[in-house]
């Protein structure tokens, strides 16, 4: 079997796009190359500029001190290297897309930061902040008992147990989505 490479991967990802927006009662087609848009989009409305962005599948996350999975889309750079930057008014939307789980989701140009980690579902529940709160919840269930034996129970240690009984704590979390956050009804294309 030959393995794709980055222009491969790219082109996969353009059609599962036109295939998502087909499928949702659209008209879609690939772009010219060179364009800073893959896909256009006619809603029967108006027409949209899609730019895709495909992953494999999910990667760590650098720079975290735990080891984290999430896809990753490094999205408003474009052209070899990244050197360039999309213009607000070149794209209308981003599709990104996800080769591994076969998913689309879509996010307004407006609302994409320049790199973006969304969270794998069928990891939820096992990332940090997640296991945080999980374990802060078991810990208030057995208020009452002693440290030693909530430690026992939980597996955390003394000190984690004393600190997450303390007045006043509050488990962090963030603000972290997940991908199936991004997948969209049809009814959401009428809103761009």
């Amino acid at each position: 079997m030959r393995i794709s490479n980055e222009l491969q991967i790219g082109k996969a990802g353009e059609y599962m796009v036109c295939s998502d927006l087909i499928l949702k009662g659209f008209v879609a087609f690939i772009s010219e190359q060179g364009l800073p848009y893959d896909v256009l989009l006619d809603t029967g409305k108006k027409i949209l500029r899609v730019q895709v962005k495909t992953t494999l599948a999910p990667r760590i996350i650098p720079q975290r001190s735990k080891e984290s999975l999430a896809y990753i889309f490094n999205v408003k750079r474009n052209g070899k290297n990244n050197r360039k930057r999309y213009e607000g008014t070149e794209i209308d939307l981003f599709a990104l897309v996800c080769l591994d789980t076969k998913s689309v989701g879509y996010i307004q140009t407006d609302l994409m930061p320049d790199t973006i980690n969304i969270r794998v579902d069928s990891l939820k529940g096992t990332y940090y902040d997640e296991k945080g709160l999980q374990d802060f919840t078991s810990v208030c269930s057995m208020r009452g008992k002693s440290l030693k034996e909530i430690s026992k129970k939980t597996g955390l240690h003394i000190s984690t147990v004393s600190r997450m009984l303390q007045e006043g704590y509050k488990p962090y979390e963030t603000g972290a989505r997940y991908f199936s956050d991004f997948e969209r009804s049809k009814e959401w294309f009428y809103t761009i």
